[in-house]
């Protein structure tokens, strides 16, 4: 008994100060944290949660959703099983992309979309029609946030953005669910600064700008596919506002309660400086949304006259109409033409 203590001592301060120790701790706690649905483990699409990583605010949403926090008090994790005909309801646990910065698509053959303050990845099922979302936010530290305030990607973006792909087929295997991945995030795609409108070649190519020439500056998503929102931003020098157009698809659609649709409804419609339509897209349970927002400031030239509306409506379902060639969606509604 005597040499026995001793050991037994001694392991327990191994257990408690060893790196290995360390590990084998934050495993089995990381085994039941968040519904134990993380990725935390080195693997091929994700290098690992560092040994240590604070854990919080463990929760659960509802059946199938979890919610919980990682590093720091700002930083949340949100992960859902999205059931078939469940997609409206069940989309109202994971956040919506509500900053001023329109999403990028993540790239990489992933469903997905990130502003630097939010990334959002879905993932198909291949033995079902149930989709895994899951979100991270609030991860930029305040020094990533003061460096990039103006736009560009930080270290924290890709890191984040990989740990959500991870997860995604994590929990799709917890769920039975076999995973339509993409491949492992080595960069995200460039994001463009403010460009001339002569330069778009994103979201906001192919709109007619010539019916406005003062309008000289657009902010856009750029070109290629698998993002949840695209988004076209129009400014000009001679008046304050914007234009603002926004294609939600998937998950960001069935989002459509909160952000660009608080208070409006139907297929189509318009109210006051908003357009909003819709579409149906290949794989989405839920008709893809369009809104537009058209800057009362635009209809005034500089001396005070009035100039009316001349690139809004049309530039609106433009807009629209290239995201739904782009997305192969069908069935495009859209308010009526002279609006």
């Amino acid at each position: 008994m005597a040499v026995l203590v001793p050991v037994l001592v001694a392991g327990w301060i191994w257990w408690r100060e060893s790196d290995t120790g360390a590990r084998w701790r934050f495993e089995d706690a990381m085994d039941s944290f968040c519904g134990g649905l993380l990725a935390h483990r080195e693997g091929p699409l994700f290098e690992g949660l560092p040994v240590g990583t604070m854990l919080e605010n463990d929760r659960r949403l509802r059946q199938d959703a979890w919610a919980c926090g990682l590093q720091s008090r700002r930083l949340q994790v949100v992960v859902a099983r999205l059931r078939e005909g469940e997609e409206e309801r069940v989309a109202r646990v994971v956040p919506d992309f509500r900053g001023k910065r329109s999403p990028a698509p993540v790239g990489g053959g992933w469903q997905g979309s990130s502003d630097g303050d939010l990334t959002v990845i879905v993932v198909g099922c291949r033995n079902s029609e149930d989709r895994i979302a899951v979100s991270v936010n609030s991860y930029r530290s305040r020094e990533e946030q003061d460096e990039h305030r103006l736009g560009g990607w930080a270290d924290s973006d890709l890191f984040w953005a990989r740990f959500a792909t991870a997860t995604a087929v994590e929990a799709a295997g917890r769920w039975d669910c076999e995973p339509r991945a993409g491949e492992a995030l080595t960069a995200l795609p460039p994001v463009p600064a403010a460009e001339p409108v002569g330069q778009a070649d994103g979201a906001c190519a192919g709109l007619p700008f010539a019916r406005d020439r003062r309008l000289d500056t657009v902010h856009e998503t750029p070109p290629g596919g698998g993002g949840l929102m695209e988004g076209c931003t129009v400014t000009s020098a001679d008046f304050d506002g914007a234009y603002v157009f926004r294609a939600r698809f998937g998950l960001a659609a069935a989002q459509r309660s909160g952000g660009d649709f608080t208070g409006r409804s139907g297929d189509a419609g318009a109210d006051g400086s908003w357009l909003w339509g819709s579409a149906r897209c290949p794989g989405d349970a839920v008709r893809s949304t369009f809104t537009g927002y058209l800057p009362p400031e635009a209809r005034t030239a500089p001396d005070g006259r009035a100039t009316g509306e001349r690139f809004g409506p049309p530039a609106f379902r433009a807009f629209a109409e290239r995201a739904v060639a782009r997305h192969g969606c069908t069935d495009l509604k859209l308010p009526p033409t002279g609006r």
